[in-house]
């Protein structure tokens, strides 16, 4: 899990950006071939919920959706305490 700051250019929501934990590193993936190579992915990501103070796992919760051609830079963060993963 890590969690996405995305700075939209023209998003009204007073802050100009949008706060996302996703499952995995595939968005910024995609948005450094977009910044090389020009190439927008049409693909969805993983949304996640954070871990609950109990140590709960993580659970897929949705899906997000965005124009790369929009964002202007990303930061992402790694949570300090990873989530507990379940046993199978």
């Amino acid at each position: 899990m890590l969690y996405y700051t995305l700075y939209v250019k023209g998003l009204n929501n007073t802050t100009g950006y949008i706060d996302v934990a996703l499952a995995d590193d595939q968005l910024l993936k995609d948005f450094i071939n977009f910044l090389d190579v020009g190439i927008r992915p049409v693909r969805s990501y993983v949304l996640t919920t954070p871990a609950s103070a109990q140590g709960k796992p993580v659970a897929a919760s949705g899906v997000f959706v965005i124009n790369l051609a929009d964002v202007t830079a990303v930061t992402v963060t790694a949570p300090a305490n990873p989530p507990a993963r379940e046993t199978p």
